[in-house]
């Protein structure tokens, strides 16, 4: 386990899920969240790594901010216009990504 943050309520962990025919699987999640996570298979993960830097590239243009959004299947990764946070959706579950968590 990995905390993102200094202040360890958000984290990544890989790891084998017996439930899911022990595939391995990254999660990120919240514990403030409702203790949300998000599990994210190899081709989501890969997805979440390609469109990261755009997203975050984004955020650091001050002014009108260009909405980014990587979707596929029940994974959504995008840039609200008005937020200073990316959110990264898994089915109805997120989390909230900010600036200093991506760094």
């Amino acid at each position: 386990m990995f905390f993102i943050n200094e202040n360890k309520y958000k984290y990544v962990f890989v790891g084998y899920y017996p439930a899911r025919d022990y595939q391995p699987l990254v999660e990120f999640g919240a514990i403030r969240n409702r203790g949300s996570k998000c599990l994210l298979s190899d081709e989501k993960f890969t997805a979440l790594a390609d469109c990261l830097p755009a997203i975050r590239d984004s955020m650091c243009v001050g002014g009108d901010r260009v909405v980014i959004k990587c979707e596929g299947g029940n994974f959504r990764l995008h840039t609200p216009k008005r937020h200073g946070s990316a959110r990264l959706f898994v089915g109805t579950e997120y989390i909230r990504l900010t600036k200093p968590d991506m760094d």
